[in-house]
């Protein structure tokens, strides 16, 4: 025959076990958090510059400037981590009306656990967006 422990020896062998427990299990789930946290920030991240390509590729289709596209660009990107996204303005055929122009953006992402990039690269997006030109340099 087995002995059967005291209520209060029992309710403390119960507890002990679930603080191993959560000892076990709470750094998964952290992790788990702060990767789907992490991976929200990227797609927002890459929506917001993708938007920012084609807004900057709009500016320089309607005025056919590279300063205001490059702006338009830098705004629409305003809200985002860290620092600037790299904006590139190009009007391969030229400047004439009907010519296409390009805006590229390149964004390094910031993560969200200091000194994780010494582990894992930071994430690079890099979208561009193709218009024609609206007007010709006059």
């Amino acid at each position: 025959m087995t002995a059967k422990l005291p209520p209060a020896a029992a309710s403390r062998d119960e507890r002990a076990q679930a603080a191993v427990e959560l000892a076990l299990v709470l750094p998964v789930l952290l992790l788990i958090t702060v990767a789907v946290c992490q991976l929200a920030l990227a797609l927002n991240c890459y929506i917001v510059i993708t938007s920012a390509s084609r807004d900057g590729a709009r500016c320089a289709a309607a005025t056919n400037d590279r300063d205001a596209a490059m702006k338009a660009t830098l705004t629409s990107t305003a809200g985002l981590p860290g620092e600037r996204p790299g904006v590139e303005v190009v009007f391969p055929e030229g400047r004439g009306k009907g010519s296409p122009v390009s805006v590229s953006v390149c964004y390094r992402m910031p993560l969200l656990l200091p000194r994780l990039d010494k582990i894992v690269p930071r994430p690079e997006f890099k979208t561009s967006a193709s218009m024609a030109l609206e007007r010709g340099l006059e």
